[in-house]
């Protein structure tokens, strides 16, 4: 077997399906299912079940699958490592950032980051926060952008705290708040308590709410005229209406701090070390 075998086998065990997974590799089908079988019969065992819905780990396959994972993981870290002796910054950078962070802070930071290390491979997604975390805990990042408040032993850095705003429509500028509808969004408990909190210091109780699935939609909504909201300051850029930072009763201005996450011994890379250098340097904080 070879690296290329090692990286069919967990495309397979992640898709289930062998077309998806040829597609993905882009390889002819009959290539792909001659490596598999070839790989079978090295390993004299059966790794997939194969059924008109898919294919399907078999227990052999689920031992091997471990110690691919091992196998490919160590061979990256082989290549990282190796380029520490070279003076090219070249190798992965695998980020795994916030769903916001990734939208309305991360593009500018990459373009950046690749004008000036071109030969550098970025491997980046994105998700939820706490997903980020456990991402990065399993070693499958070298670093996480997180928002919000959350424990890590290692590496962590301020990038940015924001003000939190009430956003409004210039249309509605004089309604009270009482009077119009509220848009919220599903969002992490931290942001909801201090939301909730925040409304019941100041007795507000909106007439209706209408809920939306992300930060671009509510913002949306509001220029639209449809009611009021309560957004971090990171989604404002091209917002054109009113905007209001907000406090609590005991004057403590409602924030929204973002994070750099690192393990210490991945950031000895060039290619990490630089990537924090320079996120650091384009941050507001």
């Amino acid at each position: 077997m070879d690296e290329k075998d090692l990286q069919i086998f967990l495309t397979l065990a992640d898709t289930g399906n062998l077309t998806r997974t040829a597609e993905k590799l882009y390889l002819a089908q009959p290539t792909l299912s001659k490596r598999l079988q070839n790989m079978e019969s090295e390993l004299g065992a059966t790794l997939f079940l194969r059924s008109k819905q898919g294919v399907t780990l078999t227990p052999a396959g689920e031992e091997a699958q471990k110690v691919i994972q091992r196998t490919v993981q160590d061979f990256s870290t082989l290549r990282e490592q190796l380029q520490l002796r070279k003076n090219t910054i070249c190798g992965t950078l695998r980020i795994e950032a916030s769903i916001d962070y990734s939208k309305y802070r991360l593009p500018q930071v990459l373009a950046a980051y690749t004008a000036q290390h071109p030969d550098v491979t970025l491997k980046v997604s994105t998700d939820h926060s706490r997903d980020c975390i456990k991402k990065l805990q399993d070693g499958k990042f070298h670093l996480a952008i997180v928002r919000g408040e959350y424990d890590w032993d290692e590496g962590k850095i301020l990038l940015e705290r924001e003000p939190v705003c009430l956003i409004r429509s210039r249309e509605n500028a004089d309604v009270p708040l009482n009077e119009m509808r509220y848009i919220g969004r599903d969002a992490n408990p931290e942001h909801m308590s201090m939301k909730a909190r925040w409304l019941m210091e100041h007795k507000m109780e909106p007439c209706s709410q209408l809920n939306v699935d992300g930060l671009s939609t509510c913002v949306a909504m509001v220029k639209a005229g449809l009611g009021w909201s309560i957004v971090p300051e990171i989604c404002l850029n091209y917002f054109d209406g009113i905007s209001e930072p907000l406090f609590f009763a005991d004057g403590t201005p409602l924030s929204r701090s973002t994070y750099l996450l690192y393990r210490k011994r991945e950031s000895e890379l060039p290619q990490v070390r630089e990537f924090i250098r320079m996120v650091c340097t384009m941050s507001k904080h």
